[in-house]
Parts: C-alpha cells; sequence; structure tokens
C-alpha cells in the first residue's frame, strides 16, 4: 500500500475501516485528520455501490459534526459540504438536501480563497429548483456581484445556469434569456486545459437543466 492508499480507498469494508480508524487516530494535526476524512468520503462518494455511498456520506458527516470551526479544519468542512452537495444533487436528485449543503458552505466563503465560485453558484442554482424565494435576495445580490472573468467553460456554464433560473423566477426574461446563451455557448466551447488525454473544465450540462435552457433561449415573447 502506498503512503496515501489508506485513505483513498475506493471500497469498503470491516478491515478496511479499522485499517483507516487505525492510520486516521495516529495522525497527529486535526488539518490533516480532516483532509483524510473528506478525501476518504469524497471518493466513496464516487462509487457506484450504494453501501460505499453511505460510508461516504457518514465519513463527511463525522467531519462535518465532529470537528471544530477553526483554521485548521474550516476549508475541509467547507469542501466537504460542496462535495455533499454535489453528490445529492447529481447522484440522488435531492435538491433539498443539496441547497442546505451549499447554503452550508459558502457561511464559509468568506473564509476561502478558492472553490467559492461553484458553492455559490450551485447555491443559486438550488435555491431557485426548491423554491426556497426568501433567499432570492442573497442569491440576486451575489449574481450581481460575481466576477465574470472567467477561464473555463464551465464557469461559464454555471454562471449562465444560475442567471437564467433565477432570473427567469424573478420574471427578468430578457435577463434570463441572455443568461441562457452563455451557457448553451459554454456547452459547445472546448477547455483551453488540456493536459495528455485528460481536459480540465469542458461543461456539461444534465439533461434537464438543456431542456430549461433551450426553453429559455426559444421561448416566444
Amino acid at each position: 500500500m502506498g503512503r496515501e492508499d489508506w485513505y483513498r480507498n475506493t471500497s469498503w469494508n470491516d478491515e478496511i475501516d479499522s485499517a483507516f480508524r487505525e492510520r486516521l487516530n495516529r495522525s497527529r494535526q486535526l488539518f490533516h485528520k480532516a483532509q483524510y476524512l473528506r478525501i476518504q468520503g469524497n471518493i466513496l462518494l464516487s462509487s457506484k455501490d450504494i453501501s460505499s455511498q453511505e460510508v461516504g456520506i457518514s465519513l463527511m458527516k463525522e467531519l462535518l459534526n465532529d470537528y471544530p470551526d477553526n483554521k485548521a479544519v474550516i476549508f475541509s468542512k467547507f469542501e466537504a459540504y460542496v462535495n455533499l452537495g454535489d453528490y445529492y444533487y447529481y447522484t440522488q436528485e435531492k435538491l433539498d438536501l443539496a441547497f442546505e449543503c451549499y447554503k452550508n458552505a459558502i457561511a464559509y466563503d468568506e473564509s476561502m480563497t478558492t472553490g467559492q465560485w461553484h458553492a455559490v453558484m450551485a447555491y443559486i442554482k438550488t435555491a431557485v429548483l426548491t423554491k426556497h424565494e426568501e433567499d432570492y435576495p442573497d442569491c440576486y445580490s451575489r449574481l450581481e456581484k460575481a466576477d465574470d472573468r472567467l477561464v473555463f467553460p464551465h464557469e461559464y456554464y454555471e454562471l449562465g445556469l444560475s442567471g437564467a433560473l433565477l432570473y427567469d423566477a424573478m420574471g427578468h426574461y430578457d435577463a434570463a434569456k441572455a443568461s441562457a446563451s452563455i451557457a448553451l455557448k459554454a456547452l459547445g466551447t472546448d477547455s483551453p486545459f488540456k493536459r495528455g488525454d485528460k481536459v480540465y473544465g469542458k461543461a456539461f450540462a444534465t439533461e434537464a437543466e438543456l431542456l430549461f435552457l433551450t426553453s429559455v433561449v426559444y421561448r416566444q415573447s
């Protein structure tokens, strides 16, 4: 086993759990313990095995509930909320749970140096999809302040999708159409960053997202 393999297991059983706990307990720094829990939990959330996903949720909740909100842990907790939000949104389609995770994540966003963009856009998106109208003013303020000097197609896509959803829900139909056009354009844009066979930053849409964006762009006035 490599030096990092013990917290990067792709499956789970009692033996793996015991070995993971032993190594985790031997780690002295809270910063590293939080990282190990978050990384291992997120890997298991990506598994196709339901029982492994459930272990991933449990590890994330352990980090979020049992570790303090201090400087050593705060970034791992921020990422854990975002990872869980993505899991509930894309894998389970549990939008209310996804919204709560993203909302908890952005409570940390002023302390973050990376990762805020996706968390904020996902918060706006799920606030609309779950009809949390009381959050629309905050969503609108965050969207209007969002930095549009972007690099990756997926960033333009998230900006366009979130804007289209929010503006449409608020009755700003011209702004919604403009945002939807940005998102659709991003889907057809190649990422500028490639390394070997891997492409970084390419935009992808769910079937429901694509249907919504298309309907906004081609809606008759």
